[in-house]
């Protein structure tokens, strides 16, 4: 059939919505009609080159949409139903799989990652020339074919939009903050970044009962967002009279906190100075938990002398930190009853002809999370 897709070509652009081949699902396989799909720094990451990729591919990872056919062999899911896409499936048997840690499992996407499916094949092709799959879902697109692994059914009453954003940007950040920040009640926390990962961050450090919250971030427009998703405090990342900003943030942190720093401190960026530097910001026994990933050649050096005589540890945190399949479905639930207000992330939508709009919308910084709707 032929789609309509958002593709990439080369490192650094442009991105460009254009005709593509897309054949039928085969075994194991499941053709998704898409309804809204997320736009996320990682997208971007990968058009500059800060994260490598094999070119060319159809961009994004955050989807959700309906069932339009399934290829033979396929149990999970059926025709009709509506699904949120998992880029990180799982095997549930191997070593990682068999002691909780699922999203470290590469049985599933050793084939989905470089850009094929899981026979080794892509689905997708341009007048005759081979175009690959992004993180095995390639959620920027029409129609797109992917394997069962990546389908989480999902209930009627949960939208498309919300399905999207849960299933990569709010299951990392709440993931980060139950599995990694370990978060419970009477913590204090402070969260560096307000983007959309920043900001499932806090609502995951609220759902976890923190007493405080401290969103920390330099656009000033974000400080009612943060808010209603339960920021207690916000601190402006702006420039100070001697131009340090982020030890100024750092040192009003340092003072919402009694002067010992938070439990907690989220880099929810990848920005390799704020991670050198936000180890300033947590207590003397907490933790600094990254998030945000630099790109691949990026290294963060900490001070070990300081790391041990103060007790403090540095913890990477990576996607949902568990099944990421249960944790879309548990979150969904979570959105159901009121606890998760996803929907307060969505700052704007646009359509696939209008897709570099919404990624200088993301890019700005200024608002939440902007969403690619099908209709």
């Amino acid at each position: 059939m032929k789609i309509r897709a958002v593709v990439l070509d080369a490192v650094g652009g442009p991105v460009r919505v254009d005709t593509l081949d897309l054949a039928e699902p085969r075994e194991g396989e499941v053709l998704i009609r898409m309804r809204a799909a997320g736009v996320c720094h990682s997208d971007q990451h990968v058009i500059t080159g800060r994260h490598s990729a094999d070119l060319p591919c159809v961009l994004g990872h955050e989807g959700a949409g309906e069932v339009a056919a399934v290829g033979a062999g396929v149990e999970t899911v059926r025709a009709g139903n509506r699904v949120a896409l998992n880029w990180l499936p799982s095997c549930k048997a191997c070593f990682y799989c068999s002691r909780g840690q699922e999203h470290l499992c590469r049985e599933v996407v050793g084939s989905l990652w470089p850009g094929f499916m899981t026979d080794g094949s892509s689905r997708l092709s341009r007048n005759g020339e081979m175009i690959r799959h992004y993180s095995g879902v390639s959620t920027w697109a029409e129609y797109m074919v992917v394997a069962q692994e990546c389908c989480v059914t999902l209930h009627d009453d949960v939208p498309f939009e919300v399905a999207a954003l849960i299933g990569c940007a709010v299951a990392t950040g709440v993931g980060a903050a139950r599995y990694r920040g370990d978060v419970g009640p009477g913590d204090r926390v402070a969260v560096v970044g307000a983007g959309g990962v920043g900001l499932s961050v806090i609502m995951g450090a609220a759902l976890a009962g923190a007493e405080r919250i401290i969103a920390v971030d330099r656009e000033a427009t974000k400080r009612d967002l943060a808010a209603s998703l339960g920021a207690t405090d916000f601190v402006e990342a702006n420039e100070g009279a001697d131009g340090d900003a982020i030890g100024h943030s750092i040192d009003r942190v340092l003072e919402l906190t009694g002067g010992r720093g938070a439990d907690v401190v989220f880099e929810a960026i990848g920005n390799t100075r704020l991670q050198q530097e936000w180890i300033r910001g947590v207590r003397p026994g907490g933790a600094l938990v990254l998030v945000g990933i630099p790109g691949n050649d990026e290294t963060t050096p900490f001070n070990s002398a300081e790391l041990s005589r103060q007790s403090k540890t540095v913890k990477g945190s990576y996607y949902a930190e568990t099944d990421a399949g249960r944790s879309i479905d548990d979150l969904c639930g979570a959105y159901l009853e009121g606890r998760l207000p996803v929907d307060r992330l969505i700052s704007g939508r646009y359509c696939i002809d209008d897709v570099q709009h919404a990624i200088d919308a993301m890019l700005s910084g200024s608002d939440g999370r902007t969403v690619i709707t099908f209709d």
